[in-house]
């Protein structure tokens, strides 16, 4: 019970510090790495929706739009429906630990 307790303990602190230290972009380049990392490919397929996904790292729909259209622009990324192509991984490698997205 304290390993559980333990467990999501530094879940959550990891959680918080996510939200209060890392910007959108920020979060958003580490979600599509790991979903990449768990695959194994450079394609990764969204299983929620925006509306969630944004949720989840702490914005709105309209940001996260945003941010997709510019990781978009600046070569990042392809985006095909749910599906993205992560073109660029060392570059969202470097947004994870804090390089500025090009506008």
């Amino acid at each position: 019970m304290l390993a559980l307790l333990s467990q999501r303990l530094r879940q959550f602190t990891g959680l918080v510090e996510n939200l209060s230290l890392k910007e959108v972009p920020q979060r958003l380049a580490a979600y599509m790495l790991l979903l990449s990392d768990r695959e194994k490919t450079e394609y990764i397929e969204l299983n929620i929706n925006k509306r969630q996904l944004a949720s989840l790292l702490g914005t709105i729909p309209e940001t996260m739009s945003r941010i997709l259209n510019r990781m978009k622009t600046n070569g990042l990324i392809e985006v095909q429906g749910r599906k993205i192509k992560l073109i660029d991984k060392k570059a969202i490698e470097a947004l994870v630990y804090g390089a500025k997205l090009d506008i």
